[in-house]
């Protein structure tokens, strides 16, 4: 069964609903967070909703004249998607802005891009870990791994204080996608002053404090996920129990016809574990490259997966 593509990207869907001076920020940001260019992504009305999931596909049958064929219906489900508020407002202290020889104007951009930049990051690695990574977040993959199919992990075996993971994941509206809440609205809130009062004052009449620049920002988002085969994941990869072709491919295993991943997504050193099984079976003995696929498959590294997933909560 084909997926079905929504031909857009999180950048096309705030591009479409927001100021252009701020899109121009997050096209900058988008850049160096890979699961906002891979994501499909869509801009929703309201910030709680619910979803069909195909929980389990039908079966259908050939028959001979005059005798029945035997059916099985399409076991469908409801999930509820929940888009919660991605805050990146910032303040700043006036004179530290001022006394810049960049000029006030550079460092407020650069105060306001650093804040884009932290929380669409912290929005890739919500994508994984959901609740695990930030209880106030939405729910990620890791909160649906156990209630989606369990067949589509596979557990490396590694114990200790160095475990991560691979996601072997595919997006449209029928596996999974960004949504982004109230109508992919970011809000860009007006670069204020604000008075900081000091903490430290104890009585009505201590006025110590001093301005700040501030701005509100940030926009709702949640993960639509609407498969039980949308996504695979190999945990418990250690550096002794390292990511190889056969973990691989065995998960590649578990994802029945048409519904294949679209990109592998996994840390720098598990890339480089791999890369390293592979130069293990070189027949010339010469390092083998940086993998960028497995069976046609793109690798993608990223930096919202960690190596100590034994502390997430």
């Amino acid at each position: 069964m084909p997926m079905i593509s929504t031909g857009l990207k999180s950048l096309d869907v705030l591009k479409v609903n927001n100021s252009e001076p701020l899109v121009g920020v997050i096209d900058d940001v988008i850049k160096v967070i890979p699961e906002l260019q891979f994501f499909d992504a869509a801009s929703v009305t309201r910030n709680e909703y619910q979803t069909l999931v195909v929980e389990k596909y039908p079966k259908v049958g050939f028959r001979l004249p005059n005798e029945f064929a035997k059916h099985e219906s399409a076991k469908l489900g409801q999930r509820s998607v929940k888009c919660t508020y991605l805050d990146a407002s910032w303040t700043m202290d006036r004179a530290l802005a001022e006394m810049a020889d960049w000029g006030a104007d550079v460092v407020l951009a650069l105060q306001m891009k650093t804040h884009l930049q932290s929380a669409f990051f912290l929005l890739s690695q919500q994508i994984w870990y959901g609740s695990k990574n930030e209880v106030n977040g939405f729910s990620g993959l890791l909160d649906l791994v156990d209630k989606a199919n369990p067949e589509m992990q596979i557990d490396a075996g590694g114990t200790g204080t160095d475990l991560t993971s691979v996601f072997a994941v595919s997006t449209s509206l029928d596996t999974c996608q960004i949504a982004w809440g109230s109508e992919g609205k970011f809000n860009e809130g007006e670069l204020t002053k604000v008075w900081l009062a000091d903490p430290t004052n104890k009585t009505a009449e201590d006025n110590g404090g001093r301005w700040d620049y501030g701005q509100d920002i940030g926009g709702w988002a949640g993960l639509q996920v609407t498969s039980t085969h949308a996504f695979g994941r190999i945990s418990n990869i250690s550096e002794e129990k390292s990511l190889n072709d056969e973990l691989l491919f065995k998960l590649l295993s578990r994802f029945p016809g048409g519904r294949v991943p679209q990109a592998f997504f996994m840390t720098r050193r598990s890339l480089e574990q791999l890369r390293s099984s592979r130069s293990a079976v070189n027949a010339t003995g010469a390092p083998a490259p940086t993998p960028t696929e497995v069976a046609g498959i793109p690798i993608i590294a990223t930096d919202a997966l960690i190596n100590n997933e034994e502390t997430l909560n």
